[in-house]
């Protein structure tokens, strides 16, 4: 279980503040992404058809998103309006 501890850590280490009523909806939240993980992870290799539920929601696999292989945009294009140095974005240092 993630506790409204570990969500007011992570909220300190991003920099924001939460109430204690938000941290406990997002400790909810986080339960249920973390069991539905779980169930991805415990799934047949090469896919299945089984329903599951997570978060009082049934899921199927056919009713997710299948992945497409899309064109990129070259590094020329991509870094035409920032500094840039062999394909790379230059940032200033900000770390002594």
């Amino acid at each position: 279980m993630i506790t409204t501890e570990e969500i007011k850590a992570l909220a300190r280490l991003a920099k924001l503040q939460f109430d204690d009523a938000r941290c406990e909806e997002f400790s909810k939240e986080f339960e249920e992404i973390v069991a539905f993980a779980g169930e991805i992870n415990s799934s047949v290799v090469g896919g299945t058809s089984e329903i599951r539920e997570i978060g009082g929601r049934e899921i199927a696999l056919s009713d997710l998103r299948a992945d497409e292989v899309e064109p990129s945009l070259s590094a020329e294009k991509i870094t035409s309006n920032v500094e840039a140095e062999n394909g790379c974005f230059t940032v200033r240092r900000v770390v002594k």
